[in-house]
């Protein structure tokens, strides 16, 4: 298991420290944190949940059978 800074994290997820805190504060995260106020570890498999809760399928191409066309004026 990998710890990670706040700042390591939100690197790796692309996103801002006050995301990742926001992220964190309303539990889309998890984190470890001894005591309230000491600093903040966020493990690799808690990144991983964290995008694999955040990914969507890709959904296919809808395709239309009939084409507009507009009208000469």
């Amino acid at each position: 298991m990998t710890l990670l800074t706040r700042k390591e994290a939100a690197a790796r997820l692309g996103m801002s420290l006050p995301t990742l805190d926001q992220e964190r504060s309303t539990g889309r995260l998890a984190y470890i944190q001894r005591k309230p106020g000491s600093k903040v570890w966020i493990t690799d498999e808690a990144i991983a949940e964290y995008l694999a809760r955040a990914t969507h399928q890709a959904r296919p191409e809808l395709r239309t059978s009939r084409m507009a066309y507009r009208r000469r004026a």
